[in-house]
């Protein structure tokens, strides 16, 4: 999760700690940010590895896939513990938090499961289905509430959809882009959804009311988004890492990060280190002065 940052004193480095590691796409891959040293790869699947998640401990990873299955690897025991059938196409993406996992298809559904890895890194339970919502259409980009009563959804037909898990109902409906929805994040307090389509608008909608309070053409397709709830970290098709301050509603900076469209970016839990991968096979390591 992106923490806060003083926009007054932020800065970045343009020093670059560069990564070989996206041209397997089959494999997971773990590296060490301190050596500069890739400490384990495995080949889980025979397709694409679409998405993952990282448990608390760092024990268990979970990962999606486009042979439609989702894998439970032990960091601990390096080996895949569990493999469970999830859906009848690609897994395009996954989100955890807490306990539940949620799986996002091309299969136009989102699944809706209980998991909780085991403290020890032994092998958990498998994931218990709790709930599917039946999409019109393929689903690209899934996330969770923090308090794991909701789920937002976003199609490649434009759409971005609001769910309660309980009820397994819409509870509202949003066309508000006209291509695929890459990327959908609650904000930290819930309150708010922000999406980013191939339409190049990046949109925030309220949660209560479903009024889009913010909407902005950002000049290119974004593919992936970290926010804190003022600040976007977004990943450009042209390979430029572009930052917003959505309260202010400005553009902070855009950076050259990489040859080709950046399809991933995470950041550090102190908000001081931020990851972005690329088609150019290339994972960076940026450095934040916070």
């Amino acid at each position: 999760m992106l923490i806060p940052l003083t926009l007054g004193s932020f800065q970045y480095c343009n020093v670059r700690e560069t990564f070989k590691g996206l041209q397997e796409h089959t494999q997971l891959k773990m590296y060490s940010i301190e050596t500069k040293k890739q400490l384990r790869g495995i080949n889980l699947s025979s397709m694409a590895l679409s998405s993952c998640a990282i448990m608390p401990d760092s024990k268990t990873i979970i990962v999606g896939s486009w042979d439609n299955k989702i894998y439970i690897y032990s960091v601990e025991y390096g080996r895949v513990v569990d493999t469970k059938s999830g859906h009848d196409d690609a897994i395009s993406c996954l989100s955890w938090n807490d306990g539940i996992l949620v799986t996002a298809s091309w299969d136009s559904t989102v699944k809706v499961w209980k998991f909780f890895p085991e403290p020890d890194g032994r092998k958990p339970s498998p994931p218990e289905i709790l709930a599917e919502l039946e999409h019109d259409t393929e689903v690209n980009s899934v996330d969770l509430d923090p308090t794991n009563t909701l789920v937002v959804t976003g199609t490649m037909d434009g759409s971005v959809m609001l769910w309660n898990i309980d009820q397994q109902a819409v509870i509202s409906h949003h066309p508000i882009h006209k291509e695929t929805v890459h990327a959908v994040l609650f904000s930290p307090d819930g309150q708010r959804i922000l999406s980013c389509g191939a339409d190049h608008f990046m949109k925030v909608l309220d949660v209560h009311t479903g009024t889009e309070v913010y909407s902005k053409d950002v000049g290119e397709e974004i593919r992936c988004v970290v926010w804190d709830g003022q600040l976007v970290l977004a990943g450009g098709e042209s390979g430029y890492l572009q930052i917003w301050d959505l309260i202010n509603v400005q553009e902070v900076c855009r950076i050259a990060a990489h040859e080709g469209s950046i399809r991933c970016i995470d950041v550090s839990t102190d908000g001081c280190t931020v990851v972005t991968g690329g088609e150019d096979g290339q994972v960076i390591v940026w450095k934040l002065h916070v």
